[in-house]
């Protein structure tokens, strides 16, 4: 399955780069307060790749197991508080849509999203 629009690259604008940075950055903060690594590497991979326009690189970033897959990956993390709950979703929803907006176009992403 191609994860990404047909014939149509990526869009790796300064906009798009700044808001990834973001969302990114506050994702992982959250996932500082609940006091887990889970998928920091792989939220920072995503984001360097990004930030070089390595359409290449960011590719084999977007959809690993860690961020997207299965049991144990980063979108189904529960961490037991219902504040820091939310704040994570939220925050990991903002991430999603950043990846749309760069191109990104996958079922599993559209999926995880609350």
């Amino acid at each position: 399955m191609n994860i990404f629009k047909r014939n149509k690259e990526l869009n790796f604008s300064d906009e798009y780069i700044e808001s990834l940075t973001k969302s990114v950055t506050e994702l992982k903060s959250v996932l500082d307060e609940i006091g887990t690594s889970l998928g920091q590497q792989e939220l920072t991979n995503v984001l360097a790749s990004a930030m070089k326009k390595d359409s290449q690189l960011f590719k084999k970033y977007v959809l690993t197991n860690e961020l997207f897959g299965g049991a144990g990956a980063l979108w189904e993390l529960y961490c037991g508080d219902e504040k820091l709950q939310s704040k994570f979703q939220n925050k990991f929803n903002s991430f999603c849509r950043d990846l749309i907006k760069i191109g990104v176009e996958n079922r599993r992403i559209k999926q995880v999203m609350w």
